[in-house]
């Protein structure tokens, strides 16, 4: 009986079948994706020997000292301190090209022995490195395609000059990807040396591991940044390290796990719809098994073994696919991370399939359950299951088409049977534009709005390397205000000041002082401070903090505690997401580093210009402010779209299966009155214009609603994604990411209904061919 239900409906189970093979390779993609991610980040970690606490200082440091304060701290298993010697990017050439505009600090290190190690393309120890040669991150061979063997140059202003050799390229465990903005160089202790005699900054990274990091790291952090020990940098844990190596492919696989769970949704949905037609048509027939004394349980399992079966082929089919979709999805955790070989690669994936194929035998078992109410008497004298809905319009004196106005009336009449419809083409429409305006809100120039600074034309930053930094910083911005192609001059200095988080432990916040009604940025609530008695702060530091605008805030100025009057909240992701603008006074020993925001007059290239200051303000990092977005988002900007653009073919694949299935269901529910229809003199086109009608207006409806929830609904979703990468999952729902959908009007407006529209009257078309062997004589004889 079931295989004849096959032939009998082959269409529909083949529909079917890909529907749910759709679901199964989504799930088993997401969930290969996922273990992979989180298996090369930990296994990268766990080789390289990556530090539970590591504290980046600028400048020399009392080795002594620091080995004394260790010893008396009982949670310390081992440190160590690792110099870093940082090159400017005139003085830095990759392959011939100056490295001016890499907004990357680059540094040359001498690969540590024992701990926090550099790791080979192979994840073996990079212990040594020839004389003459430098091994380079893997980031450069990546995003900007160097190779083995290109020259790398380095220079100093004293005429100094040396050139290495590329020997291979290294993953870091600690500043493996670009939203790190450091980078460790790795070269010979002789060659070290030789470059340190002619230029380069001294920075210190002095690292530490903890007996239990899970427990010990917080108290650990709170007794180092208050003992006094160097700490002219940032302080960053594992868990920071962690987050980083895994942000921009864990944004990927959170959006197909997403589009995989709406799926399975909607796989569910259309399961149901196939069953109740089905149940429909075969209304009878289970009158007659039932009178002649069929067990129900019997004919339960009948549907049962159907559904079930097309699940397995579904799942048997859709195992490999997903399979093989996974190292496509997975390519840059490859090239990041490495592969790391694992019987959980391949079983967490079965186990997502099974998964599915599980979720959706329950759920018929489920549907089953309404076989109990089916009464032989009934079955048998009403023949089917449910009456016609009548409409209340009416062709009497319409001036629509016939076919149009019938195709209209249908949809009205029935609406609770293109409920389903309905839902799918919201569904889908939203994971064609979620996906994609992420993609292009992370692309989008404006982004900086959310990077915390304002929308200016070039950003100048200046490490603190020693009291002449200020000085040359003084110049850099004289010179600025006396260009006639700079219109404005935002100077900034960032100091970092302990302040008291919610649970009333000292914390470190990074501050921004200088005048922030010059270029403002973009505030989610309040404004800028204007003097050294307010402070704004980041939503990421208002939920670590527990302040909100209007609150006060404890800071420590130098030997004094101020209480700051929050009066601004702003979005940032930059520097951990946890930051801060006043206008406080800026002591040397607290001071980080120097920023000067550029505006332009109208017609200056920025990107000329920045290349202009390059040269001219070295060490500094001059970038156009498009192309330092473009270096720290760029790489994730690119995974999502990607993802984007595998979401929104999965979704008009989604749209055409289920339209095709949709309208067979109804041909096989209309044969009486298209029979009866073309009986009369209805001709086959304008039958089909009637099913298309119907079509396209419940689309038109769906992609309305899909699209007002993708752009709520969707971008909170898209937030809630920034939230957990940036501040973990106690961030999750506390409003610490607001970005905007920087939407193309044209493109989600117009070119995706399009394609959807495309897709759904093709599928509409080719669907309801078989309305032409439709006759009054086939029913009548039934």
């Amino acid at each position: 009986m079931v295989l004849r239900d096959y032939r009998r409906n082959r269409g529909v189970t083949l529909i079917l079948v890909l529907l749910m093979m759709l679901a199964v390779v989504l799930a088993t993609a997401s969930a290969g994706t996922l273990v992979r991610l989180v298996g090369a980040s930990d296994s990268l970690m766990t080789q390289a020997d990556a530090p539970h606490v590591a504290q980046l200082h600028a400048g020399l440091h009392d080795q002594e000292q620091l080995d004394a304060w260790v010893v008396g701290r009982e949670e310390v298993a081992d440190h160590q301190t690792m110099l870093l010697l940082g090159i400017g990017g005139s003085d830095l050439f990759f392959d011939g090209v100056a490295q001016t505009d890499n907004i990357q600090q680059n540094s040359l290190v001498v690969p540590n022995q024992e701990r926090d190690l550099l790791l080979d393309l192979d994840n073996e120890p990079i212990l040594e490195v020839e004389p003459g040669t430098i091994v380079l991150p893997v980031i450069y061979q990546v995003e900007a395609g160097l190779d083995v063997g290109d020259p790398v140059r380095i220079t100093g202003s004293d005429g100094f000059a040396t050139e290495l050799v590329i020997a291979g390229f290294a993953r870091d465990s600690i500043m493996n990807p670009a939203v790190t903005s450091s980078k460790r160089l790795a070269v010979s202790p002789s060659d070290l040396e030789e470059v340190r005699a002619h230029t380069g900054q001294v920075e210190q990274l002095i690292e530490f591991w903890l007996h239990d990091p899970e427990s010990q790291s917080a108290t650990f952090q709170k007794a180092y940044q208050d003992s006094g020990m160097p700490a002219a940098g940032q302080m960053v844990d594992a868990a920071a390290f962690r987050m980083f190596t895994m942000v921009g492919d864990g944004m990927v696989a959170a959006v197909i796990i997403l589009v995989a769970a709406l799926l399975l949704v909607v796989g569910m949905l259309c399961l149901r719809f196939s069953f109740l037609t089905a149940a429909e048509q075969d209304y009878r027939e289970i009158g007659v098994l039932k009178a002649i004394g069929a067990p129900g349980r019997g004919i339960k399992r009948i549907y049962l073994t159907k559904y079930a079966l097309l699940a397995g082929v579904a799942t048997v089919l859709g195992l490999p696919v997903g399979l093989v979709l996974t190292p496509v999805l997975t390519r840059n955790i490859t090239r990041y991370m490495g592969s790391v070989p694992s019987v959980w690669n391949w079983v967490v994936p079965v186990l997502a399939a099974l998964a599915v194929l599980t979720l959706l035998v329950l759920f018929v078992v489920l549907l089953l359950r309404r076989f109990d109410k089916i009464s032989a008497v009934a079955a048998l004298s009403a023949g089917s299951a449910g009456g016609r809905s009548r409409s209340s319009m009416r062709l009497h004196r319409s001036r629509m088409p016939v076919q149009l106005r019938l195709g209209v009336m249908d949809v009205v009449s029935r609406a609770p049977t293109y409920l389903l419809l309905f839902l799918v083409f919201a569904v889908s429409t939203f994971i064609i534009i979620v996906p994609i305006s992420s993609a292009a809100t992370a692309s989008a120039p404006g982004f900086v709005n959310y990077m915390g600074t304002g929308q200016v034309d070039m950003r100048i930053e200046l490490r603190q390397a020693d009291p002449a930094s200020a000085e040359q910083f003084a110049r850099i911005v004289e010179r600025l205000e006396s260009d006639p192609e700079v219109s404005a001059v935002a100077p900034m200095v960032t100091t970092r000041n302990d302040t008291i988080d919610k649970d009333g432990n000292t914390a470190s916040l990074y501050v921004e002082n200088g005048n922030h009604t010059l270029l403002p940025l973009t505030y989610a609530e309040g404004r800028a401070p204007v003097d050294g008695t307010e402070i704004a702060l980041s939503l990421l530091a208002m939920n670590q903090t527990g302040r909100q605008v209007g609150d006060t805030l404890p800071v420590q100025v130098g030997t004094q505690e101020r209480e700051l009057a929050v009066v601004g909240s702003y979005q940032d992701i930059t520097n951990g997401g946890t930051t801060s603008k006043s206008v406080l006074p800026t002591g040397e020993g607290e001071v980080m580093w120097y920023m000067a925001g550029v505006e332009l007059v109208p017609g200056a290239d920025a990107g000329d210009k920045a290349a202009a200051f390059a040269d001219e303000f070295a060490p500094a990092t001059v970038a156009d402010i498009e192309q330092w977005r473009i270096q720290t988002l760029g790489p994730i900007a690119e995974q999502i779209t990607i993802t984007a653009l595998v979401s929104a073919a999965v979704a008009l694949a989604l749209a055409a299966l289920m339209t095709a299935l949709f309208v067979r269901m109804l041909l096989a529910r209309d044969a009486g009155q298209i029979a009866v229809q073309r009986a009369v003199g209805a001709d086959d086109a304008g039958l089909r214009r009637q099913y298309l009608t119907r079509m396209l207006l419940v689309l038109l409806i769906g992609v309305v609603v899909g699209t007002v929830a993708a752009n709520t609904l969707g971008q909170r979703m898209f937030n809630l994604m920034f939230e957990f990468v940036y501040g973990g999952i106690e961030s999750l729902g506390q409003g610490t990411s607001r970005i905007d959908f920087m939407v193309n009007p044209l493109l989600t407006y117009l070119a995706l209904p399009a394609a959807l529209l495309a897709t759904v009257a093709l599928t509409t078309s080719a669907s309801s061919r078989s309305i032409s062997e439709a006759s009054i004589s086939t029913l009548t004889t039934e």
